[in-house]
Parts: structure tokens; C-alpha cells; sequence
């Protein structure tokens, strides 16, 4: 993918915040099939990969699961009808609509935020829901505002949280309880305890698995650039990971340039589906509110955490 396109192609990724989709295809008698969905991701950049799921108990499962192709749409903030209507069952979803297929052979539903037409890569079992990872072949994106909703509400405002009262920290003792590192370190071990079994199976370590996502962020880079990148995560990478994942032709050279194999993006595809399982377990237990306000304060944490005194 040319420079310019991924940086479209990261502009449309970026309308998506904690909103809604649309997601078409074409059943085997060739009909339109929609539907309204909340669990779309990002996979890699190159080649560009997205996913998102569909709960077993849908009608439109066997449609999904035959498709040559589909088609995800981010809705825009004026789009509430439509989400409304795409969540409808036993209606002409389609009714009224100006349908063309895009390149992928799905539905194109027109005047959305953003649109990415895929190619079907992959299939995962999250317990009661199927993981569908496609291969983007064709976007297109505009500066329209996305639609947010959840918990039957749209574009709700995310709410103040309350504040931990002093004597109720003096009450509970132990200063662990309420000291930030030590809330971080235990939501990190729990929103990664799946995770980290899934890619241990597969005879990964975790300094392995993080030179798996960073490359999936991007277009190959240079070992040098491959540990910078994973400093600025804070992650003191090996260079016997590198080594270990090119031993099992998990990564291949080009030059100087590390790049993920076939192999290794199969690898990462399918540990990304089971991190969009964990995530859709957090959607489900959290407010739109939380979410929000969560994702917000962990960027401003990493922002302005002490960077050491000299």
C-alpha cells in the first residue's frame, strides 16, 4: 500500500471511536444482508485488516460465513434512523436505499463516515460470537462526525467519575489499593490474562508477541527501529525475540527491513480475534460513559506520568 493510502487508510480508522456500523453482504440468492454492529477493530496496516463480530444466535450468520465478500460502514452522526433500522428484525432493511455494491461484491450504503469493503481472511470462535477478519481491498472516508451509541442510548456524554473519599483510603489500609501503578499493573494483567494464554499456547513469549503487533502497525522497520518502537511502549525488547521469530519463519528480512511472514500474519490475525473477544467483554460490562472516560484517561496518564528526575 502506497504512503498515501495508509495514511488515508489510518484517517478512516480514526472516525471510528466507541460508535456503530453497518455491515453488508449478499446472501447465496444474492439479497442484501445488513446489519447494526458495535465490535469493529483495526488488525494491520499493511496489508490492511479489520474485524468485527456477530453473535452465533443471528439469522444472518450462515450469509456472513458463505460471503465472498463484505462490507463495513461507520455511520454518521445524522445515520440514527438507519443504525435504527439495520437493528430491526423482519423489515426491508434496504427499503428505499440507493444500493450499489462496492468492489468487494457487498452493499455500498452511502453518506457514511467511513466504509471499508473487505475480503474475508478468517473466522474465530469468541464463545457465543463468530470473529470475522477481512482483508480491506477498497475504503473511502470523509470528515463527517461518527454516530456513537450504547446501552440504548446514542451519543451519550461521558460522566464524571466520583471522587475516592480520604478516610475511605485510610479505612481500607493498604496504599496499594489506591497507588495508580498498582491499579494499572493488576486491569493490565487482567485485560491480558487471555491474551497471554492464547500466544503462550502457540509457544510464544510475550517479548515475541509485541514484535508481532509492532510490525502489524506498520510496514516493516529496521531492528534499530523495531526496539525504539517498542521502548516507546516501554518494553526493554530482546534481540533473541527477533531472532527466534525468524528461526520459526515467523518474520522474513528484506535487506535491512523485518517484515511479517505469511505465517506470521496468520499468527497475528488470529491472536488479534481473541483480543477483540476480551474487548467485546469490556464493551459489554462497561457504560459507553466508562469506556470513554477510560480510553481518555489512559492516554492523559501515559501524557503526563513522571518521565524520571534528574
Amino acid at each position: 500500500m502506497r504512503e498515501d493510502r495508509k495514511k488515508a487508510f489510518r484517517n478512516a480508522l480514526g472516525n471510528f471511536a466507541t460508535g456503530v456500523t453497518i455491515v453488508t453482504t449478499r446472501d447465496e440468492h444474492g439479497r442484501p444482508v445488513g446489519l447494526t454492529a458495535s465490535s469493529f477493530n483495526s488488525v494491520s496496516l499493511d496489508p490492511p485488516m479489520v474485524l468485527w463480530s456477530l453473535a452465533l444466535e443471528s439469522p444472518n450468520m450462515a450469509a456472513f460465513r458463505r460471503a465472498s465478500g463484505w462490507a463495513v460502514h461507520i455511520l454518521s452522526a445524522d445515520q440514527e434512523e438507519l443504525s435504527n433500522r439495520f437493528a430491526t428484525r423482519g423489515i426491508d432493511k434496504f427499503a428505499g436505499l440507493d444500493i450499489q455494491d462496492g468492489p468487494e461484491g457487498a452493499p455500498f450504503i452511502a453518506n457514511c463516515a467511513a466504509r471499508f469493503g473487505c475480503r474475508p481472511t478468517f473466522e474465530y470462535d469468541g464463545g457465543d460470537h463468530a470473529i470475522f477478519v477481512g482483508e480491506v481491498i477498497d475504503f473511502v472516508h470523509s470528515e463527517r462526525a461518527p454516530l456513537l451509541f450504547h446501552g440504548g442510548k446514542y451519543g451519550q456524554v461521558a460522566a464524571k467519575a466520583p471522587a475516592v473519599r480520604p478516610d475511605r483510603i485510610d479505612q481500607d489500609g493498604a496504599f496499594g489499593r489506591y497507588f495508580i501503578g498498582h491499579l494499572l499493573h493488576r486491569a493490565h494483567n487482567a485485560a491480558f490474562a487471555e491474551l497471554r494464554r492464547e500466544y503462550r499456547r502457540r509457544g510464544l513469549r510475550s517479548s515475541e508477541y509485541t514484535v508481532l503487533v509492532s510490525l502489524g502497525l506498520g510496514d516493516g522497520c529496521t531492528r534499530d527501529a523495531l526496539l525504539a518502537r517498542a521502548a516507546n511502549g516501554g518494553v526493554d525488547l530482546p534481540l533473541e525475540a527477533i531472532e527466534q521469530l525468524l528461526a520459526r519463519g515467523h518474520l522474513v528480512t528484506e535487506g535491512e527491513m523485518l517484515h511479517l511472514s505469511a505465517a506470521g500474519r496468520q499468527m497475528l490475525t488470529e491472536l488479534m480475534a481473541v483480543a477483540q473477544a476480551v474487548q467485546l467483554h469490556f464493551e459489554d460490562s462497561l457504560t459507553l460513559a466508562e469506556m470513554t472516560q477510560l480510553n481518555h484517561l489512559l492516554r492523559r496518564l501515559s501524557e503526563v506520568a513522571p518521565r524520571g528526575r534528574h
